[in-house]
């Protein structure tokens, strides 16, 4: 079956970099979830060392009732999904292999409404469910290699992404990737009845601060951190309103205001960053 499906690849009459894209979506299928949910958990105390976990059970139990309707209302089971809050100052969130999402105290801080909260997340969680963070491990790997883990013992693969998950991390996603991820935010946003607004706001928010702020650097470094690992280009920005001005009436009732006493929450998370 697997040297069939190859023989279909290079009969497609596709070019090197489609070819090369479609094995590569085709190997990383091959990976099993508990497999991928594994890899996450084993390379998450490399990102995320113990010490720097917020360890505090009402904040965390407050973030995840606040993601949880992302994760129900779009029957999201496989990977299950697991929420961590860094003690980071820096404006970050992002996701690893297996469901893993991290989300950096200085971006919870820096939210201006709850749904640009759940804005991030859903696009996090799109990078989730397509398995972009796999995806953009291994997608510096060659032609060659990417045949001959697919046609191999897949474990190979898990082992390969363990010994190199530190620089494997740094690839980064693709343009591809990440407007594949605001589509699909914005429909996870959109069933989950949270208006998907909050996708752009926050990003749009950080822009204008970074170009106006008289903050010291390290400030200003923050907010760069952010916008250089999430890039959110004008295009990315116009597809969102395109897609909210397309939205049915029915839809735009079924958008909620979210009950969530933010300002409570960044109050208490403030003191673990005093």
């Amino acid at each position: 079956m697997r040297v069939l499906l190859l023989f279909c690849f290079l009969l497609s009459g596709c070019g090197l970099l489609e070819w090369k894209d479609r094995a590569l979506d085709a190997l990383v299928d091959r990976i099993p979830t508990d497999m991928e949910e594994g890899l996450g958990q084993q390379i998450l105390p490399t990102v995320l060392p113990p010490e720097a976990v917020l360890q505090d059970s009402l904040l965390q139990r407050r973030l995840q009732n606040l993601l949880n309707p992302l994760v129900t209302r779009n029957k999201i089971k496989e990977p299950s999904i697991k929420i961590y809050i860094s003690r980071d100052k820096e404006l970050n969130a992002f996701a690893l292999p297996g469901g893993i999402l991290i989300f950096n105290a200085g971006m919870l801080m820096a939210a201006g409404s709850p749904e640009e909260i759940l804005g991030v997340a859903a696009h996090e969680l799109a990078h989730v469910t397509e398995k972009h963070v796999l995806k953009s491990m291994i997608q510096s790997l060659s032609l060659a290699a990417i045949v001959t883990y697919f046609l191999g013992d897949v474990s190979e693969l898990g082992a390969y992404i363990l010994q190199q998950s530190q620089v494997l991390l740094q690839n980064g996603f693709t343009r591809t990737q990440e407007a594949e991820a605001d589509r699909i935010g914005f429909d996870y946003l959109v069933t989950a009845g949270i208006h998907p607004q909050g996708m752009t706001h926050f990003f749009q928010r950080l822009e204008k601060k970074r170009s106006t702020s008289t903050e010291d650097s390290k400030q200003l470094q923050r907010m760069s951190v952010f916008l250089s690992t999430h890039p959110l280009t004008e295009e990315r920005i116009r597809q969102v309103q395109e897609r909210m001005a397309a939205l049915t009436s029915e839809q735009k009732q079924r958008l909620k205001p979210q009950v969530f006493d933010l300002k409570d929450f960044q109050s208490r998370l403030n003191q673990y960053l005093q």
